[in-house]
């Protein structure tokens, strides 16, 4: 490598160390994405921890439209986001972080295979339940590198959040209607209500912006 070469590389890793720590780019369609996603699953794990406490039916249409109906609502509100931002690039910090939640997510499948493994063979639903709770936890080690990043102290307290939902959780694995109370109050406080953050901040930018 030439001294030329050298001197490219370093300053365009100086600017990407510098976008890294820009405040301008707030990935609003992943705002929207994860506001939606934290609304419907939200309400679903609520719907859950009702059934369990005997609040509502837990077999029939009720059982089937909780189950499946989310993921059902959801898919073409996703498509829909994606489709409106399609023409959107994200700069160096959208995509660093990105990055990282896209590493969380391939993380959970090896999770789903190691922890079900184990559940199945001992014929465990607490051992199951391990796996929603590493998964809260996971979800708050990418905030955390968000945090970092960004240096924003509400994406910290999102982090620590995650973290905390996760821990109380376990805490509660024997306990169903509570253990899934908890998700859904995780979920709507640490995905819905940081989605609405990023919304927000995008909508202040592009009117400030006009």
């Amino acid at each position: 490598m030439t001294a030329t070469d050298t001197q490219t590389a370093a300053r365009e890793d100086l600017a990407f160390l510098r976008g890294l720590f820009d405040r301008g780019d707030d990935g609003s369609a992943f705002g929207e994405a994860y506001f939606a996603a934290g609304l419907i699953y939200g309400g679903q794990m609520l719907l859950h921890g009702a059934q369990a406490l005997g609040w509502l039916p837990a077999a029939g249409l009720s059982m089937l439209a909780i189950g499946f109906g989310p993921s059902l609502a959801f898919i073409p509100v996703l498509v829909w986001i994606n489709w409106r931002h399609r023409r959107e690039r994200p700069a160096a910090p959208g995509r660093a972080i990105g990055a990282v939640f896209g590493a969380v997510g391939t993380a959970n499948l090896a999770l789903v295979a190691a922890i079900g493994a184990v559940a199945w063979r001992e014929h465990s639903l607490t051992t199951w339940l391990i796996y929603p709770c590493a998964v809260f936890i996971l979800q708050g080690a990418a905030w955390l590198v968000a945090s970092v990043m960004r240096r924003r102290s509400w994406m910290l307290a999102v982090a620590a959040g995650w973290m905390l939902a996760g821990v109380a959780m376990a805490v509660n694995a024997t306990s169903f209607g509570a253990y899934v109370t908890l998700a859904g109050i995780g979920v709507w406080a640490c995905m819905a209500l940081p989605g609405w953050t990023m919304m927000q901040i995008s909508r202040r930018r592009a009117a400030a912006s006009r």
